[in-house]
C-alpha cells in the first residue's frame, strides 16, 4: 500500500507541474502567448521570423509539434496549407481571423483598381498582429483558453493578461502622439504588409510596388508608382526583407532618389512590444 501511494503521489506531483505545450504558426503570435503564460507554460512558433510565411513548407517536426499541443494559435489567413495543417491540431485551436472583435482589413482596402490584383480566396488581410488593438484581442483570446485548460491559475494569468495590455496601451499611445507630429503621412511599401499599421495610427496608405505575392509589378503600375512618388514628394519606401525584390527597388530608388527603409513586421530579434515600438520609430523618423 505504501509503495501504491509513493506512486499515487509521484504522477499526481508530475501532472500538478505539467506545463501546458503552446504552439503558433508564426512569432508574434507566440510572442502573445508568452506574455499569458510564463513560466506555466511553453511556447514555440514554425515558421521562422525571416521568411514570407507565404511559402513556408512545412517540416514533420512542425505537424509532431502541433499535435503535441495544447493550444494551437494560427491565422487561418495566410499560411500555406493551414486547413490541412489544422487538422493536426488534437486539442484546443484559436484561429485568429475568426475572432469576433478583431479589427479586419480586406486585401488593397486602399484603393479599388487594386482589388482586381489580388487572390480573392483571402477574405481579410492576414497581418492582423499590426494593429495594437487585435494584439489584445489575440492575447484574451489566448488567455481564456489558457484558463479553461487550467482554472487553478486563473488568477496568474489574469494578472499577466492584464500588464500585457497596459503594455500594448502604452505603446499604442507612444505611436498616436508621434505621429500626430507629422506634416504628410503619405506611406508606400514595396509588399502591401503595414495596412493595419498604417490604419492603426491614422497613416495614409498611398500605393505599393508589389501587386500580390511574389507578383511582379508591370511597367505600367511602375510608371504610376514612380509619378506617385514625385508628385506626393515621397522620400522614403519602406521594405521588410521577407517580401522584396531588389530588382524593383533599386530601379525605384534610381529613378526617384527614394530612401529604401527596412521595417520587422515579425519582431525577429523582439518581442511584441519592441517590434510595435521598433516599427514606430523607424516610420517616424523617415517621414517627418
Amino acid at each position: 500500500m505504501r509503495l501504491l501511494s509513493i506512486l499515487l503521489f509521484f504522477i499526481l506531483f508530475s501532472f500538478s507541474f505539467a506545463q501546458i505545450k503552446i504552439t503558433a504558426t508564426i512569432k508574434p503570435l507566440a510572442d502573445i502567448a508568452k506574455e499569458i503564460v510564463r513560466e506555466k507554460g511553453t511556447v514555440k512558433y514554425i515558421i521562422p521570423p525571416n521568411v514570407s510565411i507565404h511559402f513556408y513548407e512545412y517540416k514533420i517536426s512542425d505537424i509532431k509539434a502541433i499535435y503535441d499541443s495544447d493550444i494551437f494559435v494560427f491565422i487561418g489567413i495566410g499560411e500555406p496549407n493551414i486547413k490541412n495543417l489544422e487538422k493536426n491540431a488534437t486539442k484546443e485551436k484559436i484561429n485568429v481571423s475568426q475572432l469576433k472583435e478583431l479589427h479586419k482589413i480586406k486585401h488593397f482596402e486602399f484603393e479599388e483598381h487594386h482589388h482586381k490584383h489580388e487572390n480573392h480566396n483571402e477574405e481579410i488581410h492576414p497581418a492582423v498582429w499590426l494593429d495594437p488593438y487585435n494584439g489584445k484581442i489575440i492575447a484574451k483570446a489566448i488567455y481564456e483558453k489558457l484558463i479553461s485548460l487550467d482554472p487553478e491559475n486563473k488568477d496568474f494569468y489574469k494578472k499577466n493578461l492584464d500588464i500585457f495590455i497596459q503594455k500594448v496601451d502604452k505603446v499604442f499611445a507612444y505611436g498616436k502622439e508621434k505621429f500626430s507630429q507629422l506634416e504628410k503621412k503619405y506611406f508606400i511599401s514595396y509588399h502591401y504588409t503595414w495596412p493595419y499599421f498604417v490604419k492603426a495610427f491614422n497613416l495614409i496608405y498611398l500605393d505599393v510596388v508589389e501587386l500580390g505575392h511574389g507578383r511582379e509589378p508591370t511597367p505600367k503600375h511602375l510608371i504610376e508608382l514612380i509619378k506617385k512618388i514625385k508628385k506626393y514628394k515621397i522620400k522614403s519606401l519602406f521594405a521588410a526583407k521577407q517580401f522584396y525584390n531588389p530588382k524593383y527597388g533599386e530601379l525605384i530608388k534610381a529613378q526617384t532618389n527614394i530612401n529604401i527603409v527596412f521595417l520587422d513586421p515579425f519582431g525577429e530579434d523582439k518581442d511584441y512590444i519592441q517590434m510595435l515600438k521598433f516599427n514606430i520609430d523607424k516610420v517616424f523618423e523617415n517621414l517627418k
